[in-house]
């Protein structure tokens, strides 16, 4: 895994090709990486698609562990400078890069977890709607 990637501020009018993803900026969910821009993001830029899966699951995990809030600034909007997210990113994935065995080990168990919080969400969404029309069919 190489660790050149390029972080920069999102900008609408520029067409992104290559391998690349966004991370929110501003708020409680700076670091939440996303497959679609927003107005308040990142794009992180990769070489290949092995680095840009790397880097995405990086920053989620930082993001599910919170490790982005501590360098969160601003008395209104919270938001993070650009140049702490690269650093915590950039260090974070070093030190994959040193211990690729395990973190790939890791990476393989985070992708199932989330893939079944996913599947439980959508579950919990459909007994969600048959309560609600069991419910109807009861007071009709």
């Amino acid at each position: 895994m190489n660790s050149s990637f390029k972080l920069s501020t999102y900008n609408p009018a520029k067409k992104y090709a290559g391998f690349h993803f966004f991370v929110l900026n501003k708020g409680l969910n700076s670091g939440k990486p996303l497959y679609e821009a927003c107005p308040n993001c990142f794009v992180i830029e990769c070489e290949t698609e092995d680095q840009k899966e790397s880097l995405y699951w990086i920053c989620f995990a930082l993001w599910q562990s919170h490790r982005f809030r501590q360098h969160l600034i601003g008395s209104v909007i919270l938001y993070i400078r650009k140049k702490e997210m690269l650093n915590l990113v950039r260090d974070t994935f070093q030190k994959a890069q040193a211990k690729n065995e395990l973190f790939q080990k890791s990476l393989i168990l985070l992708k199932t977890v989330n893939e079944k919080d996913h599947h439980f969400e959508d579950l919990a969404a459909t007994l969600k709607k048959i309560k609600r029309e069991v419910a109807r069919g009861l007071v009709r």
